[in-house]
């Protein structure tokens, strides 16, 4: 069966946006080394989930790149949570066919590669809640923002473990097995 796994870059205070979704943070410590892993992660993949405010911001910008790591995006499935669009222009782009669990569940057991949840927080808020996400990927840059969108809410996790690797940026990637 296909594992769904989250890869988010977030604060060490925990968030992933700005209070008015600000990404500013993220770019200043961007590391090459960090650039290469997410490429090597997105040929594990074949499947991206997003929700509506990620997909809009990604097909703004992933279709005009021309590198490895764009080209793996687009070729991607993307499975898209909305319930406010009503059309998709981003190739291989369609909006989800059933409920959240319904839907995961049905792509967790189709063949391919592991699934990528993308986000927004809202969505990723919302399939954590469900138990849904088996690996979690946290890239912890070493900012606080001291408010701004959370990555976790209201929802209890315990997790195991797997691995850490730390960067010359300052970043330090967590990877997270949800303890079942």
């Amino acid at each position: 069966m296909r594992k769904v796994s989250l890869t988010m870059q977030v604060t060490l205070d925990g968030y992933v946006a700005g209070p008015n979704g600000q990404l500013d943070w993220l770019f200043r410590r961007m590391d090459p080394a960090l650039e290469k892993w997410t490429t090597e992660y997105l040929h594990t993949v074949d499947t991206v989930l997003l929700g509506r405010t990620t997909y809009l911001e990604q097909a703004a910008v992933w279709p005009q790149q021309r590198t490895e790591m764009a080209e793996l995006m687009n070729g991607h499935t993307k499975v898209v949570f909305s319930t406010t669009l009503n059309a998709l222009a981003w190739n291989n782009s369609r909006l989800a066919a059933a409920d959240m669990a319904a839907e995961i569940a049905d792509l967790k057991h189709r063949s391919g590669k592991d699934i990528y949840l993308s986000g927004g927080p809202t969505l990723v808020q919302a399939i954590t809640r469900l138990g849904l996400v088996d690996e979690f990927h946290l890239a912890i840059h070493p900012t606080v923002l001291g408010r701004g969108k959370p990555l976790f809410r209201d929802h209890p996790l315990d997790l195991e473990h797997i691995h850490t690797t730390t960067y010359e940026s300052g970043i330090v990637q967590h990877t997270y097995r949800t303890s079942r």
